[in-house]
């Protein structure tokens, strides 16, 4: 049998345990049925590993939960980049690693074949050539590595790292805020682990720590973007419980000033329309070829954003019109005016009458509006939407909010 170890081959697949623990955190182990019990066994005690004292359970009819129980506001440093940092490796990873860098740093440049002879030489152990031009062609694509064709052999030698002899010291508050606040944090926390910088000065009011568990989705995805490149994506649908896949053009990433989340909006071709998906529903990103209208598509996006309200496109109707006749006492509520002067993006307010007013808005999902209508409860005169589904479910919540709160029936 395997002896268990805290390391990993695969972030993807210790990304999803922690997603599901952190982000839904009501999953019993019964609920985990796309692997054994044991691979649950295993990857739950990884996680305890990794984020010892944050672990919470609870004991519900369904079994015992477990969850990831965070408080924003307390923590310092991020403790989900302990997942990244746990990547496993073999002896001949760490006899490669060293070797590689010690011959190209005195040779400068060198061929697979020289490179496996002088590696033999000095470790006294055969590697075949394979082997060791897999190991370069990874640390090309890490960036360590760089390689020149000359003629019809391929020879490599070391990257120029621009940061060379930067005192990272003088720059702990930078990097650490860097590291909470900004994409791709894991990357200063790594710094700040490898160069003594100081504890973190700062606290977070919303700290959005579960956007580390994005990483690789966001950072191919922009990779994408940046070479107008389609993809093809497999993400979760709630709907059907399963992963889909989709080729799509990625054109743009939205951020949620409310929740924090993440979305991809995008373009498919198929359905010749606009969408969005949540970056923490998207398994894995594979780049394809490039789009040669994605200039055009941009363009277009942009002049539609302004009817969306939160990040849906709409169904069938596309165009969705909303109407909420307010009262609003503008002696004493001029601050409800102001608000929604602020809040209400591409809509508008009007006055019809002595502290009574109207707001007006065409978006692409109008039940997107919902949320922000019902902060306006008890000043609501009457609502119109030429999706009957937004009236009658906004009907409908404050019947039932009715009953809970004035039904003695109940």
């Amino acid at each position: 049998m395997a002896a268990f170890s805290e390391l990993i081959k695969n972030f993807d697949k210790i990304r999803d345990y922690i997603r599901d623990f952190y982000i839904y955190g009501f999953k019993t182990r019964n609920d985990f049925k796309q692997k054994s019990n044991r691979s649950y066994d295993n990857e739950k005690r990884r996680i305890e590993s990794y984020l010892r004292g944050y672990i919470k359970q609870s004991y519900t009819k369904s079994g015992k939960q477990t969850v990831i129980n965070l408080d924003s506001s307390k923590i310092k440093s991020n403790p989900l980049y302990a997942a990244w940092k746990s990547k496993s490796f073999t002896a001949n990873d760490i006899m490669l690693h060293f070797y590689l860098l010690d011959i190209l740093k005195k040779e400068k440049s060198c061929t697979v074949l020289m490179l496996t002879n002088k590696i033999s030489e000095k470790s006294g152990k055969v590697f075949d050539n394979q082997t060791v031009r897999l190991k370069c062609v990874e640390y090309e694509k890490e960036g360590i590595l760089v390689s020149e064709k000359i003629g019809r052999l391929v020879y490599y030698s070391l990257a120029t790292l621009t940061y060379s002899g930067l005192n990272f010291k003088y720059l702990g508050d930078a990097i650490n805020f860097f590291s909470e606040a900004s994409y791709f944090g894991e990357i200063g926390s790594y710094i700040i682990d490898n160069s003594g910088i100081g504890g973190n000065v700062f606290s977070y009011k919303h700290h959005y720590l579960v956007h580390t568990l994005e990483g690789t989705v966001l950072y191919e995805t922009l990779l994408a973007m940046e070479s107008g490149q389609r993809v093809k994506i497999k993400a979760w649908a709630p709907k059907s419980k399963a992963f889909n896949e989709y080729i799509i053009v990625p054109l743009k990433i939205l951020i949620s000033s409310v929740t924090g989340r993440r979305y991809l909006c995008f373009y498919s071709e198929r359905e010749n329309r606009f969408g969005t998906l949540r970056l923490d529903s998207i398994k894995s990103v594979k780049i394809l070829d490039t789009y040669g209208n994605y200039a055009e598509m941009k363009i277009k996006l942009e002049n539609n954003l302004d009817k969306v309200w939160g990040v849906g496109f709409g169904g069938r109707s596309r165009i969705e019109g909303i109407k909420v006749v307010l009262y609003i006492d503008e002696e004493r509520e001029k601050y409800i005016i102001e608000r929604i002067i602020k809040e209400r993006r591409s809509g508008s307010i009007e006055k019809i009458g002595t502290n009574t007013f109207v707001y007006t808005n065409i978006c692409f999902d109008a039940s997107e509006m919902a949320p922000w209508i019902k902060t306006f409860i008890g000043r609501v005169i009457y609502l119109e939407c030429t999706n009957p589904f937004v009236k009658n479910r906004f009907s409908g919540d404050l019947a039932e909010m009715y009953k809970m709160y004035f039904d003695d029936s109940i």
